[in-house]
C-alpha cells in the first residue's frame, strides 16, 4: 500500500487550500444570510439606512418591489429581501 501514495506538489495544496477557502466563504455567506434574514426594519430604519423617503418606500411597495409585513400601524421590512432588491439593482463601475 506504501507504494501507492502519492505525494502532492505544492500547487496541489496550494488548489485544496484555495478550494477549501471558497467553501469556508460560501459557509459564512450562507450563515450571515440565515442570521439576517430573521431582521426587520420599520419603514422609518429603512428609509433612513437608504437615505430615500418614506413616499419612495410606499412607491416601491405598491410597484411590489419587494415584500413587506402590514402590521396594525406598523410597516416591516426582511433585511434579507432587501439586500436581494439592492444587489439585484447594483451596476458595477465600468472598467
Amino acid at each position: 500500500m506504501a507504494d501507492r501514495m502519492h505525494v502532492l506538489t505544492s500547487d496541489e495544496v496550494a488548489g485544496i487550500f484555495s478550494k477549501l477557502n471558497s467553501v469556508k466563504d460560501g459557509l459564512k455567506k450562507l450563515t450571515e444570510q440565515s442570521v439576517r434574514s430573521r431582521q426587520y426594519l420599520t419603514d422609518t430604519e429603512l428609509s433612513r439606512e437608504l437615505n430615500i423617503s418614506k413616499k419612495t418606500l410606499a412607491n416601491y411597495r405598491a410597484k411590489g418591489e419587494f415584500g413587506y409585513y402590514a402590521l396594525p400601524g406598523k410597516i416591516l421590512y426582511n433585511t434579507a429581501e432587501i439586500d436581494d432588491f439592492l444587489q439585484s439593482h447594483y451596476l458595477p463601475p465600468f472598467r
